[in-house]
């Protein structure tokens, strides 16, 4: 799981989107929130055994969790079969 540190970052990634995108961070978060349940309900494997790999504190992600698993796969180095 996260830490506090960790989950406070991505909440000012929030509050910079909305600010940069002259939208309130509900907006942000809703919209977001919307991409994540398309995204976990997409049928193909590949994208379930993304989904599978990702451990967060509740029954659902928080959009601060999301941001942050996003953020280390982005990190990781891209493996071709």
């Amino acid at each position: 799981m996260y830490t506090k540190k960790e989950l406070a970052y991505a909440a000012d990634i929030i509050r910079r989107i909305a600010r940069e995108n002259h939208v309130s961070e509900a907006q942000v978060r809703a919209d977001m929130l919307t991409a994540m349940t398309i995204g976990r309900a997409n049928k193909d494997p590949l994208i379930q055994a993304q989904w599978a790999e990702f451990h967060f504190a509740g029954a659902v992600p928080t959009v601060e969790e999301f941001i942050l698993w996003t953020a280390e796969k982005i990190k990781q180095p891209v493996i071709r079969h």
